[in-house]
């Protein structure tokens, strides 16, 4: 088996990011812009594919008080870190932000119709310069910078996107269990970044916002699991300013994933050796999910991607095979695939909890042998067909879906100043 190759893909998976990763590449596109061009800002013209401008609409923006599109983008303009990648919003100072507060008026926000994937484009104008930044395919991915006049942009895809579709959960799981340990050890640190957005979440009473106080009370790992990942998801749309390790793209993916199948392997007291290797194969398992779902999407990925795949790590740990890992991701996807993203904002830490709570009972019920039939619905015997069905039904079936949730959160929210 090719490690070099599995290990790879997990380290490309994962990236720090400080806030909400489509406010971090907003903002990070917005900066570039600002570093390469001259003269006084005039006028900033920011278009976002309908997902991500979704995802930056309601959600907390680290060291800013107020949120909006057209606010991210200035403070990306005004303090963003051109050079700190996904953290590019890591050191906002008040003055930055009042600067940013009045730059917002010469900000207009459009949706990018023509976008298929992710895509984000910032044009500043100022009497002498004007200059394009555009991001493309990944959150951090700066695919042209320019001066005008500015040339015809078109992505390229196809063999590359197709081939992100290798692998199985047989070949995850055979990786997982004889990966030299020393390859994983940077998964710890990854863990302990997102150990510290909980902990700080703890510390501020945050908890509250997610569970009831009979659940915070609770010890099981149900309860553990839905208190460690659903708290740090909150702290983190609330825009606290600690970086978060993404998965996929996503911090609240990375939230899920991790802190989920961490709570399993305190609940279970497993060795840190055991808990790296579930962390290694859960990783695997979400990166092939979302190369069926894409980047962003309709569907809460939260839930069908990286819940399922901690639900897969969290079997491991259990010492469960194959086929309890394809039971548990059958009860995930039966109870979960059609829950939407409506947009990243504090709520979404109800969802990252749901998901974590039903990753572990999925889990569990698989290892006692129960659990939703593959004949129902759109599930399957195999895990490969599972996956692409529910591929099948966020991309073509629910293909007008984000549309009609971002002009129902447009009609909303547009209302509101500074949206």
């Amino acid at each position: 088996m090719d490690y070099a190759c599995y290990l790879r893909k997990i380290k490309a998976s994962l990236a720090p990011s400080t806030g909400c990763t489509e406010p971090a590449a907003i903002a990070l596109n917005a900066a570039t812009a600002r570093e390469h061009v001259r003269g006084e800002i005039v006028r900033v013209t920011a278009r976002l594919d309908a997902y991500l401008f979704k995802n930056t609409m309601g959600v907390g923006i680290p060291g800013a008080d107020e949120r909006g599109v057209n606010l991210c983008v200035a403070l990306g303009i005004t303090a963003g870190d051109a050079k700190a990648g996904m953290n590019a919003l890591h050191t906002v100072k008040p003055e930055q932000l009042a600067q940013a507060k009045a730059l917002r008026a010469l900000v207009t926000v459009e949706i990018a119709e023509e976008a298929k994937g992710l895509y984000i484009e910032t044009v500043i104008e100022t009497a002498e310069d004007s200059v394009r930044v555009i991001t493309s395919d990944e959150h951090d991915n700066i695919a042209r910078v320019e001066h005008a006049p500015f040339a015809p942009f078109t992505v390229e895809d196809g063999e590359e996107a197709a081939a992100a579709h290798e692998g199985s959960l047989g070949e995850f799981i055979e990786f997982a269990r004889a990966v030299p340990l020393e390859e994983l050890i940077f998964l710890r640190d990854a863990l302990n970044m997102n150990r510290v957005v909980y902990y700080r979440a703890m510390e501020e009473g945050l908890a509250h916002h997610v569970l009831p106080n009979m659940l915070l009370q609770d010890g099981s790992l149900y309860a553990q699991a839905k208190k460690m990942a659903g708290t740090a998801s909150y702290a983190r749309m609330h825009g606290i300013p600690l970086p978060v390790m993404t998965a996929t793209g996503s911090g609240n993916q990375g939230l899920t994933l991790f802190l989920t199948v961490d709570a399993a392997a305190r609940c279970f007291t497993v060795s840190e050796e055991r808990l790296l290797r579930a962390l290694a194969l859960a990783c695997l398992a979400n990166i092939y999910i979302k190369s069926f779902i894409g980047p962003l999407s309709s569907v809460c990925a939260c839930g069908v991607a990286s819940g399922l795949s901690a639900s897969i790590g969290v079997v491991f740990l259990m010492g469960g095979g194959e086929k309890e890992m394809l039971q548990a991701s059958r009860n995930i996807l039966g109870s979960v695939s059609g829950m939407i993203c409506d947009g990243a904002k504090e709520g979404c830490a109800s969802k990252v909890a749901l998901s974590a709570g039903l990753a572990v009972e999925a889990a569990c019920l698989a290892m006692e042998g129960g659990g939703i039939h593959a004949q129902d619905g759109i599930l399957d015997e195999s895990f490969d067909r599972l996956i692409a069905h529910l591929g099948e039904l966020v991309c073509v079936g629910m293909g007008g879906t984000n549309s009609t949730i971002v002009h129902i959160m447009k009609d909303e929210k547009m209302r509101r100043p500074n949206c």
